[in-house]
């Protein structure tokens, strides 16, 4: 519906700003004069020197509009106080601004445009009247900041704003009203809580927890609340709650290092070769920090650990020790597919596969060159077609002295699963419209089309001219079926999207059929982006634009990436540190791409029997339909063995707490409280000793020292008097104020802030004009559900904390306030009751 608007450049104003030096007023960024170095907003020094004032500048729109990009010109050459870092807000009202960007400018003089937000989660359109720039930091050590020039890009037609303020109006009237029922239902205004909610039309919740507040709130039937959870368990209500919950890494070694690898990790080499680097603009980030090293005779020091390296020891049993090579996985049999690598003195090219029900390796072919397949090599990329069975492999890394004219055609080899045998597809891809011969370059396969993508690389130089500045390689398709080449996108480009690179991580997702491009580095420059590239249209953007607006996780070489189609995220594995001390360490992150959030879920940068040994130039690969991660081979980084490179195989299971561990959890919260509000009524605890020693005891874990501690106490409330958190004294009347008292009441307080008056949620909602559901940045973490299990109470505790005090101080009303703080707390199993994205605006006004 939006496509038909036009995309306009939008007029603005200079309405406010924190400062100014001299001539260089704020209105000169609206005049883009890269030549003239006064034409430019230059702050005032001495205004964030020696005070906390920050710096900004503010510009009003001449209407309400949709801004989609902001355009930053600069001056001719770099400038030392040109933004660094700087942030973005918008909004309506001026006092109440959202975040749109958090960004940075590249120290050059190329103008740069950058993409803000524009929707709130749900996916309504945030119309903006004020833009607000905030610098952060510059390139330089001086305290001003410069803007050159500001070029706004949107959406201003009367129509679509009028839609667009109309459907958030309508989002927030729903939104009061939701805050209006659910004070109405916990006050007990049945009539007028039914009422309001027919009339609008607006429901509080699912169906679900309706049916729970009506079985444990109003009539305190905590064996009817259980069923209700445990069907809606059932019924899979909760997996979205599950979907936040933390993985947990298991690590399982499938295959150990060598004893030769074991020896050299232990002692290193006796004789460590004289280094020999090689220019850095042509390294290969799958065999960095490698060392080009002087040719040795067969029957030298060195020829003996060629034959280790290369083998392993075990020629015939098992694949050896390597670098830069690669893995692939058949997802419908769970084999795991290897070829060729750098073992530290040769490439190979060699073909392995790996049973992963049998747990055994098996040659395919000693060396493809000689069974009509592709020569020794490493920085390769291959990918497993599942369809027909088949690998391609494409590009490889050359030494200096390897580049001659006979070994620069860009070579693509397919292996036939079925009868063992290579085949070459095509001899120069470069010829037949395809990618010359690149390295550090990535490569996917679409099953369903038969389409082959590959991205990026760096470009062998064919010349002097090449060799003095790089060459990479833009977004490719292969067409199987009709052996054919397309060019997607060009290496050098002005349009909105990525930029070609090497070492970055590029994914398939079969489900939403696009490609997924991660990081990498182009020059010098260490990128940090990720985006998308839809394969059915054409159309691409960024989720995350750059690396202040997504920093995690942070740079390193060959940081390997997997993606699970069903439950859309993306698994990034880290190798070595950009920084100059160069450390080696591994640490695994997940990024939502529901939710555009990072966690990180594992970190190890030492040696540990359970887990493998840190390292880069690894393979991670994925089997989505099993669920398991194979990590193998790498370069430890060690020291003293330069050369020396890993064989060890390893599977990695990333688990979550299962549905079990949420229904015990729930179950254990309801028996708990059940048997509170028992213990409190003289008459029934009896009944609540029979319970704790039954029906809450079957409900704990008592292997769990927590649970246990948590279990005893309990018991202490049938000989208190049934006072606890739910009981307000004897019989639930008022009781002094002792001085424990007091330090306990100090303490709640403390932890648990006052509830937000009903006026000022409702204030929120409908008086500010941008007062809406913020997304989350994709640098933050999301608002997760509390894993935590539900606890009413500590040991020391004796006063009420109900919702009571208006007319209604007995044990009744007591009791169903516990109630209510358990519903609450169950609640949160659920996923929040909103309107749908899709939701159209005939249907909103239908409401």
């Amino acid at each position: 519906m939006d496509e038909k608007y036009e995309t306009v450049q939008l007029c603005y104003t200079v309405h406010k700003y924190s400062s100014y030096s001299a001539n260089y007023i704020p209105e000169n960024i609206m005049v883009n004069n890269p030549s003239d170095q006064l034409s430019r907003w230059f702050t005032d020094s001495t205004n964030t020197a020696n005070t906390l004032l920050p710096q900004f500048i503010m510009l009003k729109l001449k209407s309400l509009s949709i801004v989609d990009t902001i355009k930053f010109g600069k001056y001719i050459k770099p400038h030392v106080s040109d933004l660094k870092k700087f942030q973005i807000f918008g909004g309506i009202d001026e006092s109440n601004l959202s975040l749109l960007l958090s960004a940075g400018l590249k120290k050059d003089s190329a103008p740069e445009v950058f993409k803000l937000r524009n929707r709130t989660t749900e996916g309504f359109y945030l119309p903006v009247q004020y833009i607000k720039i905030v610098p952060l930091l510059s390139w330089g050590p001086a305290y001003n900041y410069t803007i050159w020039y500001v070029e706004l890009h949107g959406r201003n037609q009367e129509d679509f704003i009028r839609n667009a303020l109309e459907t958030i109006n309508l989002r927030k009237e729903e939104e009061a009203v939701r805050i209006l029922l659910k004070h109405l239902r916990r006050r007990r205004y049945k009539d007028a809580f039914e009422a309001l909610s027919r009339e609008s039309g607006v429901q509080l919740e699912g169906p679900t927890q309706s049916r729970l507040w009506n079985a444990l709130v109003e009539n305190g039937d905590y064996k009817l609340a259980e069923e209700i959870l445990e069907e809606a368990l059932n019924e899979g209500e909760m997996d979205w709650y599950l979907s936040w919950q933390p993985y947990q890494p298991h690590w399982r070694q499938l295959s150990g290092c060598s004893a030769q690898v074991e020896a050299r990790l232990c002692c290193g080499d006796e004789t460590p070769p004289s280094p020999m680097p090689r220019p850095p603009e042509l390294a290969c980030s799958d065999r960095e920090p490698r060392l080009e090293l002087p040719d040795v005779a067969s029957n030298g020091v060195e020829g003996l650990v060629t034959c280790e390296v290369g083998c392993g020891g075990g020629c015939a049993a098992r694949p050896g020790p390597r670098g830069g090579h690669q893995l692939v996985v058949d997802p419908n049999t769970g084999t795991l597919y290897l070829f060729g690598g750098w073992n530290g003195t040769e490439d190979l090219d060699d073909l392995w596969c790996y049973s992963t029900v049998a747990e055994r390796w098996t040659l395919l072919c000693r060396h493809s060159s000689m069974a009509g397949g592709p020569s020794p090599r490493s920085c390769h990329k291959m990918v497993f077609d599942p369809v027909h069975e088949r690998l391609y492999t494409l590009g490889r890394y050359l030494d200096n002295a390897q580049r001659v004219p006979s070994n620069m055609n860009s070579d693509l080899y397919m292996y036939e699963v079925g009868t063992g045998e290579w085949s070459l597809v095509c001899g120069d891809t470069a010829a037949a419209g395809g990618p010359r011969l690149v390295f550090d370059h990535q490569m996917c396969l679409d099953a369903d089309t038969q389409t082959i993508y590959v991205f990026g690389g760096r470009v062998l130089p064919a010349n002097t001219e090449e060799l003095v500045s790089p060459q990479y390689s833009g977004l490719y398709a292969y067409y199987i079926s009709s052996n054919s080449w397309q060019l997607l996108l060009a290496d050098r480009h002005d349009l909105q999207a990525p930029q070609p690179r090497v070492s970055h991580s590029m994914l398939f997702h079969p489900v939403q059929r696009r490609l997924y491009m991660f990081a990498g580095q182009r020059n010098k420059e260490q990128l940090l982006d990720l985006w998308w590239w839809d394969v059915g249209s054409g159309r691409c953007g960024a989720l995350c634009a750059g690396a202040a607006a997504c920093p995690p996780p942070a740079a390193g070489f060959t940081q390997r990436a997997t993606l699970d189609p069903d439950t859309d995220e993306m698994f990034v594995l880290s190798g070595m540190s950009k920084e100059k001390d160069k450390r080696v360490y591994n640490s695994l992150w997940v990024f939502s791409l529901k939710r555009l959030t990072w966690t990180c879920v594992y970190r190890n940068d030492s040696v540990s029997p359970s887990e493998p040994r840190p390292r880069f130039a690894h393979q991670l690969v994925y089997d989505p339909v099993r669920k398991v991660h194979y990590l193998f081979g790498g370069n430890p980084g060690t020291a003293s063995s330069p050369r020396l490179r890993l064989d060890d195989l390893w599977a990695l299971r990333l688990r979550r707490a299962g549905r079990g561990a949420a229904w015990r959890e729930a179950r254990a919260a309801l028996r708990e409280a059940c048997y509170r509000e028992m213990a409190a009524a003289p008459d029934a605890q009896p009944r609540a000793l029979l319970y704790l020693r039954t029906e809450l005891s079957a409900a704990l874990d008592h292997c769990d020292p927590r649970q246990v501690t948590q279990f005893q106490k309990l018991a202490t409330l049938l000989f208190t008097g049934g006072v606890g958190e739910a009981g307000g004294g004897e019989g639930g009347g008022a009781c002094a104020l002792s001085p424990r008292r007091v330090r306990t009441l100090a303490r709640r307080r403390a932890r648990h802030p006052p509830p937000v008056d009903l006026a000022q949620a409702l204030a929120a909602v409908l008086g500010a004009e941008d007062a809406m559901p913020e997304p989350t940045q994709p640098f933050e973490e999301a608002s997760a559900p509390t894993p935590d299990t539900w606890d009413v109470g500590e040991e020391g505790d004796a006063d009420g904390e109900g919702e009571g005090g208006e007319g209604e101080g007995c044990g009744e009303w007591d009791a169903r306030a516990l109630r209510v703080r358990l519903y609450d707390h169950l609640c949160r199993y659920f996923r929040p009751s909103v309107v749908p994205p899709r939701q159209d605006l005939t249907d909103l006004v239908a409401l």
